[in-house]
């Protein structure tokens, strides 16, 4: 077959690029070669974070970026970059650097390295201080990806410094540029350690004990309804730790990635083979972000009962709810014991207030969905009894679709339109099982 081949978008570095000043330039690939951005509603990122304990000579940024080479990442954040002011470059091969000055000169500081090839994607890149930057990254035209970097004073310092840095972080998600998806990683110099109890924003796979400050870091994400994401995946012991201490005896778990939506999450781990000859390791978190998909989770209609249907079924809701969980029989895990106890109150909301959606009514009749909803309920019936009700249903539900397509005909005929109209709503197939 002969016809004009695709060609595929232009990147940084990109034969006729644009340069960030007013001349193109004429070097590096053609086009990506590997858009993990644009494959269809799929939007597969790997993030990752990395104290790398100092960037501050060039040497140390060539070095890092020879190790990345080994990897797979896109968007790399990073903490103790200790470089001084605020900047934002393009580097020789392509990838975009941005830093801030810690505290004092030479010292702490927090950055990111984007990957070249979804430079185009980054809508915002800043920080709110010293300890907290973030940057936007655009998936779709309707959703983008806020990054947060972080990187929390160290024991020596009070707490009110730890709690400053928390009110940065709040600033950093509530009150900047709002993308539909977040995820905040770093440095947090905090132990969390095993889930504790009935906790929800911590999993079953942490690591090691919980202090003070993992504490309070255990708190901030209650409060924000984040969920700490190291604890969700089982990993052995020595794929957990991130920092060891200088005699190699000591290792805690202490760098993070934390979301507000979980289940974009695939995987995060550390990373041991990377390597810059720091005493901290590498986490990464792969994410895939199925944009279709979450845009019917918001349209999805949820359960909205009247204010007629409140007054009435209030007591009785209460009584069948607290059956409900006196016969609940607890699990050893947390996750299928918040999902059992979710079950129950939206099957009970939906027994006592029904389903409302907009715009769109249902094609069933009420007898026909009361059939259908005694079929579910009655598990103790009979072979005999389940295949004649199965027969009642199914009679029902053809009595309904012909009357609905008798009316759609009824009102093309009406509207003086042609059988075009009806056929393209009923189905063609349909049209022949129709009786007059």
């Amino acid at each position: 077959m002969s016809g004009t081949p695709k060609r595929r978008p232009l990147v940084p570095g990109g034969s006729t690029s644009p340069d960030y000043g007013s001349s193109q330039r004429d070097s590096g690939a053609g086009g990506a070669k590997n858009l993990r951005m644009t494959t269809g509603y799929q939007k597969q990122l790997t993030l990752a974070t990395y104290n790398g304990r100092t960037l501050r000579l060039d040497e140390s940024m060539t070095e890092l970026e020879a190790e990345l080479e080994n990897i797979k990442w896109n968007i790399l954040g990073l903490c103790e970059v200790r470089r001084e002011g605020e900047d934002t470059m393009i580097l020789e091969s392509g990838h975009l650097f941005y830093h801030r000055q810690g505290d004092r000169p030479s010292q702490g500081g927090v950055g990111f390295l984007v990957n070249r090839a979804f430079v185009d994607n980054v809508i915002e890149i800043s920080s709110v201080s010293a300890r907290v930057a973030y940057l936007v990254i655009k998936l779709t035209k309707r959703y983008s990806l806020k990054v947060i970097q972080v990187y929390a004073p160290t024991s020596t310092h009070l707490d009110t410094d730890v709690e400053i840095m928390y009110d940065d972080m709040s600033r950093a998600l509530n009150n900047t540029t709002k993308s539909h998806f977040n995820v905040i990683m770093g440095d947090f110099n905090a132990k969390v350690g095993t889930q504790n109890g009935s906790e929800l924003v911590v999993g079953q796979h942490g690591y090691g004990s919980r202090n003070i400050r993992g504490q309070m870091l255990v708190n901030f994400l209650e409060m924000n309804n984040l969920f700490m994401m190291n604890s969700f995946f089982k990993k052995p012991p020595h794929r957990k730790w991130t920092w060891k201490s200088p005699d190699n005896v000591t290792k805690n778990e202490i760098d993070f990635i934390i979301t507000d939506k979980r289940y974009i999450f695939r995987d995060v781990t550390v990373i041991s083979k990377f390597n810059t000859g720091s005493d901290h390791r590498m986490v990464r978190g792969t994410l895939n972000i199925n944009c279709k998909l979450e845009r019917r989770r918001l349209m999805k209609s949820t359960l909205r009962p009247t204010s007629l249907q409140t007054q009435a079924c209030a007591e009785q809701f209460q009584l069948k709810l607290q059956n409900r969980f006196e016969a609940l029989e607890p699990t050893v895990d947390i996750d299928e014991d918040f999902q059992n106890v979710a079950s129950i109150i939206q099957d009970e909301g939906y027994k006592l207030c029904g389903t409302r959606t907009k715009g769109r009514k249902s094609k069933l009749s009420d007898e026909t969905l009361d059939l259908m909803r005694e079929r579910r309920e009655n598990g103790q019936s009979t072979p005999a009894e389940q295949h004649a009700l199965n027969k009642k249903v199914k009679r029902s539900i053809r009595r309904n679709l012909r009357r609905l397509s008798t009316q759609n005909i009824q009102r093309t005929i009406e509207a003086n339109r042609g059988t075009k109209v009806f056929a393209q709503s009923i189905g063609r197939c349909q049209m022949t099982k129709l009786k007059t």
